[in-house]
This record gives structure tokens, sequence and C-alpha cells, in this order.
């Protein structure tokens, strides 16, 4: 598994002010939206393949060396951007729509995916996958799954789990996360599937009934307002 925590003083600012008490909605979906903007640089360049290509520009018309050479995206890429509901919503539909943008969008797809914790009174037991609606085979596609939070892990497995058993291999799987915490880097490096591992901040690890601590409290919940 490749592992990238990107650490940076801007993002860390955002992510402070997003954990904090007094942030509700609208705000909170404002910097969830400009977190993952500020990602998605760093992991297209280095998760998509590029390809040498020459465009004229509008100066073309005037001088024929109006004529831009270098290294693009390569737009025909077979990318699958999974929603893991709710926490997700947000954060896959903005990566799906940015991707399109900058991909062939007939080679862009959307999943949608539903898991849900599994909590007793001594922490999360589990993961339990209670629908999803996955539009085809995932076979030499790169699969992006935006998640905010990673804790224990165990939703990534499971998500992973069962694209691989009903809808083939993919190329790779990029993980996108705000925070995570040592448990679930470990948890992920057991997967036997290609990942590549982004979070914007390494967090110290779980409590003892398995949220994040420091942490940014429940994102599923703030999001959609059902926070009590």
């Amino acid at each position: 598994m490749k592992k990238t925590i990107l650490n940076t003083p801007y993002n860390l600012t955002l992510l402070a002010k997003l954990g904090m008490p007094e942030t509700m909605q609208p705000e909170v979906s404002r910097l969830i939206e400009e977190l993952y903007h500020n990602m998605l640089d760093v992991i297209v360049n280095q998760e998509l393949a590029t390809e040498q290509k020459s465009f004229k520009t509008r100066i073309y018309t005037q001088d024929k060396r109006g004529i831009f050479k270098g290294k693009v995206i390569r737009r025909n890429q077979k990318v699958v951007v999974a929603d893991i509901i709710r926490a997700g919503i947000q954060p896959s539909h903005q990566l799906y729509l940015k991707l399109a943008g900058i991909l062939d969008p007939k080679y862009v797809r959307q999943d949608h995916i539903m898991s849900q914790r599994i909590e007793t009174e001594s922490g999360v037991s589990g993961t339990s996958l209670m629908g999803s609606k996955i539009g085809g085979s995932i076979n030499n596609s790169i699969v992006f799954i935006p998640d905010p939070m990673g804790a224990t892990g165990g939703s990534i497995d499971e998500v992973v789990r069962y694209y691989e058993k009903h809808h083939g291999k993919a190329k790779k799987y990029v993980v996108v996360n705000l925070v995570i915490t040592p448990q679930y880097v470990k948890r992920l490096e057991k997967i036997k599937a290609p990942i590549s591992l982004y979070a914007a901040r390494l967090d110290k690890g779980l409590t003892k009934t398995d949220f994040i601590y420091p942490g940014l409290g429940g994102v599923g919940e703030i999001t959609n307002n059902t926070k009590k």
C-alpha cells in the first residue's frame, strides 16, 4: 500500500475549524469541499496517467508558433468513484464531477454503497453493507473511495472485498480521507488489492468506543444536521 499524509498547514487550519463544536452547516460542507479540492491536485498528479500533447491556442490565428506542447492527463482512463453513504456523499460527488471535467466523461462513473458500522457498548464490532447501486464492472478501472473519516478501516475493507467478489479487479483503489488513525492504516495494509491512501491528517488513535481522537466528530451527522 502506498500512503501519503499531506499534512499541510493550510489544510490543517481548515481541519481545525471543521472540528470545532461551533462550526455548523453550511460552513461544514464548504470546508469539506475546499479540503477535497486542495487534495485532488496532488492525487490526480500521482495517480492518473499522463501523455504528451499539443494544442493550438487562441494566438495561433495570429502566429503559427501559438501551439502549446506539454504533459497532460490522458483523457481515456476508466474511473469509478464510490460513494459510501453517508459521510462520503458530498466528497464522492465532488470528485466525480471534477474527474469528469478533466477526463472524457464517458469513462467516469459513480457508484453508491450503503455501509453502516455495527456498534455495541464496547465499540465497533464490524461493518454491514446494507445495499448498493453499482454501475458495472471495475476491470481496468481506478476506483476512488473518498470518505472523510478513516477510523477502523472496516468500511473500506468491506467495500473493496465486495467489489473484488462481484464486479472484477480494479487497476487500483485510491482511498481519500481527511483524518485517519494508525489502526486504520494497519487495517488497509492487510488488504491484498492495490491501494493508494491519501489523508490530510493522521490522528492519534481510537477511543474505547472506536471513534477518532482528537478527530472531527461524526462527519456523517454534522453534514446532515442529525448530530444531537
